[in-house]
């Protein structure tokens, strides 16, 4: 048996043993980014016209990244434009993926932004996903970016420091006056 031979299965299981190390770093480095944008994320954001209010949430049986993301007019939060629960995770070798959802029912979680304990009992049933609104976030040079997994629900988020932009252009490049600008409020 030649040595080139002998030594191939050698090389064939060091290569298998490159590649899973690979992947698990690239695991461990989404991890370690979606735990930096769990912190990151939440908050109170506001524009002239906009309220936007994220919220992490202790909601087990949904998932461990879970936030409640609530839209209101500036001027009357009693007026919501939008209500989604975001479920953050790590997809195997893909980053970090976001699942979006809207309530069965909104109207009995309409107190979860003033009493955040009422989503504790928050369950998947009680949620219906959003077909095409998963979101692929992605660490940059500035911040975190989003963007809409599929053409029938184009969103981009950008969230650099203490400002995060919103838009529902569709395309992969978005040009910046596209944007619902937001900064977070002290």
């Amino acid at each position: 048996m030649s040595m080139t031979m002998r030594a191939a299965p050698r090389m064939l299981a060091l290569n298998a043993a490159l590649a899973v190390g690979a992947c698990t770093s690239q695991s461990d480095l989404a991890k370690e980014q979606l735990a930096t944008l769990s912190v990151q994320l939440p908050g109170n954001y506001a524009n002239p016209q906009q309220l936007l209010t994220i919220l992490p949430l202790a909601a087990p049986l949904v998932g461990d990244n879970v936030f409640y993301v609530r839209e209101t007019a500036a001027n009357d939060v009693r007026r919501v434009i939008s209500e989604r629960i975001w479920n953050l995770q790590v997809a195997a070798n893909k980053g970090i993926y976001g699942s979006v959802y809207v309530f069965e029912e909104p109207e009995r979680w309409s107190g979860g932004a003033e009493s955040p304990e009422l989503f504790r009992s928050l369950l998947l049933r009680d949620l219906q996903p959003i077909p095409g609104c998963d979101l692929h976030w992605q660490k940059s040079e500035r911040g975190y970016t989003a963007a809409g997994v599929s053409p029938r629900c184009p969103q981009h988020w950008r969230l650099e420091g203490d400002e995060l932009a919103f838009s529902e252009r569709a395309g992969a490049t978005v040009p910046p006056d596209a944007y619902f600008h937001f900064v977070r409020m002290q």
